[in-house]
C-alpha cells in the first residue's frame, strides 16, 4: 500500500515531537555535550567563549570555558592588590578536560598556596591559558594575546615533553592547521601559512558552522557523544588487547633518545628559542618567568618492570633525557625550572598509584588524573612559596 502525504506528513510531526520533547528533557537534565574548540587564524584553534558541558571521553568532568576563551573562571583584567599572580601556559596535561576545574594542578597550586607565610597576607590567583594540542609556539602567541595583559607576577610555562617539541616542528608534528615558528637568518620567524590558505578558510566556516548548530540542539550533542564514546571505548579495547602498554616504535616515545637526525635537532633548538622568547617577553612585561616538566606517561608508571622493559626497546638509559635537557638549558638561560618527574615518580613507587589514565581510558596512560594533579600542584606551591 502507497503511503499517502498525510501519512508523511504525522510521521514527519511525530519524529519532530519526539525530537521536541526530547531536548525539553536533555536541557532540564542539565545534559550537554558541546564542541569546546574552534578553528580560528591566529593560533590554529581555540576554545569557545562561553562553552559549557560535559566531558566524558577521558574521565569525566563539567567544563566552562570563560569569556577569555579558556577553561578557568573569570578574572579581572587590573590585578587586584596584594595579589600575586601566575599565568599557567600549556596544553591539554594543564587544560586537563578530564578532571573536575578543582583538582588541576593550578587549582591546588592556588589552595595551597594560601598556606605560604611568605605571600604575607597576599592573595594568590593562578591563571590557566592552556588549550589541548597547543605546542610552545602556540603557548607564546597566547602569552602575547591574552596572559600578558593581566599583568602576571609568574608565568609558568608546563612542557609536556610527551610531545610539546614534536609539536614545534613541521616535518615531525605534520598538523595542517598548527602555526609554527621557524629560523630564518638565526631568528624566530612565525610561519602561519597553514591558516592563510583557502582550504583553511573553507575548514574554519564549515566548522563555525556545524558547531553551532551542534552546540544549539542536545540531541545532536548526545547523538555526537554517543558516537566518539563508541568508537573510543573500540580503540581503547584494541590498543589493551594488541601488545604492550607503551609502544616504543611510536613517534612521540623518541623524545627520550638523544636527537641524532636533522629534524629532531631542529624541534630541540626551535624549543629552546621558543621558551627563550617567552622568558624575554615575560620580563619585558614585568613577570618572572619559570619552566616546569611534567611527566609523560611512560615515566612514572608504578610498575618498574615495566618501564624497564620500555627503556631497553627504546635501547636508552634513562627515560629522563628530555626533563635532563631542559633544566640544562634553563640553568644556561637563569630561568627557574621544576621538573617534576623524579618526585611523581617515587610517589607512584611508594604508593602504587596510577598518576595517569582513568577507568573509562587506560590506567597509565594518557593525561594526569586527580592524584596526578594533586602531587604535581603541591610540588609547584612548595617551589613557588620557597622562592617567594
Amino acid at each position: 500500500m502507497a503511503v499517502g502525504r498525510k501519512e508523511l506528513a504525522l510521521f514527519a510531526v511525530s519524529v519532530a515531537l519526539c525530537a521536541g520533547a526530547t531536548e525539553i528533557a536533555l536541557r532540564a537534565m542539565g545534559v550537554a555535550y558541546p564542541i569546546f574548540h574552534k578553528l580560528e587564524s591566529y593560533r590554529g584553534w581555540a576554545p569557545q567563549p562561553g562553552a559549557s558541558g560535559t566531558w566524558i571521553t577521558e574521565g569525566k568532568s563539567h567544563i566552562l570555558i570563560n569569556a577569555e576563551g579558556f577553561r578557568d573562571r573569570d578574572y579581572v583584567i587590573e590585578k587586584p592588590k596584594n595579589t600575586l599572580r601566575i599565568a599557567i601556559l600549556g596544553d591539554s596535561m594543564s587544560e586537563a578536560f578530564a578532571v573536575p576545574v578543582e583538582s588541576t594542578f593550578w587549582s591546588v597550586m592556588a589552595r595551597e598556596l594560601k598556606s605560604c607565610a611568605a605571600l604575607n597576607r597576599r592573595t594568590a590567583e593562578v591563571l590557566n591559558f592552556s588549550v589541548s594540542g597547543y605546542g610552545t609556539a602556540q603557548a607564546l602567541l597566547t602569552l602575547r594575546r591574552n596572559a600578558l595583559k593581566y599583568a602576571p607576577d609568574i608565568v609558568l610555562a608546563p612542557v609536556f615533553t610527551g610531545n610539546d617539541i614534536l609539536n614545534n616542528d613541521r616535518a615531525l608534528d605534520g598538523h595542517k592547521d598548527r602555526v609554527y615558528f621557524t629560523f630564518n637568518d638565526g631568528e624566530l620567524v612565525l610561519d602561519d601559512s597553514n591558516t592563510r590558505t583557502t582550504r583553511f578558510w573553507f575548514k574554519a566556516t564549515w566548522r563555525n558552522i556545524r558547531n553551532s548548530v551542534t552546540n544549539a540542539s542536545r540531541v545532536l550533542q548526545l547523538f555526537r557523544e554517543f558516537y566518539y564514546r563508541t568508537k573510543n571505548a573500540w580503540r581503547a579495547r584494541k590498543q589493551i588487547a594488541d601488545g604492550p602498554v607503551f609502544d616504543s616504535a611510536a613517534r612521540d616515545y623518541q623524545v627520550f633518545r638523544v636527537p641524532d637526525d636533522p629534524a629532531w635537532r631542529r624541534a630541540w633548538a626551535t624549543t629552546e628559542a621558543l621558551l627563550r622568547a617567552m622568558r624575554d617577553e615575560s620580563r619585558a612585561g614585568g613577570a618572572k618567568f619559570w619552566i616546569t616538566t611534567l611527566t609523560a606517561p611512560p615515566q612514572v608508571y608504578p610498575d618498574k618492570k615495566v618501564r624497564e622493559t620500555f627503556k631497553a626497546d627504546l635501547n636508552v638509559e634513562t627515560l629522563d633525557y628530555p626533563d635532563q635537557r631542559i633544566a640544562a638549558f634553563a640553568k644556561r638561560g637563569n630561568i627557574p625550572v621544576v621538573a617534576l618527574v623524579g618526585l611523581l615518580r617515587t610517589h607512584a613507587d611508594a604508593t602504587g598509584d596510577y598518576l595517569h589514565g582513568f577507568p573509562n581510558t587506560r590506567l597509565g596512560t594518557g593525561h594526569w588524573n586527580e592524584k596526578g594533579h594533586q602531587v604535581a600542584g603541591e610540588v609547584l606551591a612548595r617551589a613557588v612559596c620557597a622562592a617567594l
